[in-house]
């Protein structure tokens, strides 16, 4: 085995390089607090604000500068007392690749909780 491919196979192995969601999830949790603060549900704005939770959170990851392609996702929803579900399925190298999920507000996140809408925001971060 050449150096170039012992280096490849460590470095495609690596936990250093690997997709944490733990790592991420505080990230994700700021940008979310940074367009939504102080916001309470408007239709109008919900575009804009996904748009601005998307590409914030894609500045963020790609500022890790790991070797990832990201796919990022929000939906905001009101919150009216209807319920949401959501799924995801992937098929990956269980090793590198992952997904990370955040909500807002966050349950203990009391001053927040009166914004009369909920967000998902979902990350997944699949090594090349």
């Amino acid at each position: 085995m050449n150096d170039d491919a012992l280096a490849d196979s460590t470095w495609q192995n690596s936990e250093e390089l690997a997709f944490i969601p733990e790592q991420v999830e505080p990230l994700l949790t700021s940008v979310l607090a940074s367009v939504l603060a102080n916001e309470v549900y408007d239709d109008a704005k919900v575009p804009l604000w996904i748009d601005s939770i998307c590409d914030k959170s894609m500045a963020t990851l790609a500022n890790l500068h790991k070797p990832f392609k990201y796919a990022v996702t929000c939906v905001i929803v009101q919150k009216n007392g209807a319920g949401i579900h959501t799924a995801h399925s992937c098929y990956w190298d269980v090793s590198n690749d992952n997904c990370a999920r955040v909500a807002y507000p966050l349950a203990n996140k009391r001053e927040v909780q009166d914004s009369r809408m909920y967000c998902i925001l979902t990350c997944f971060g699949v090594a090349f």
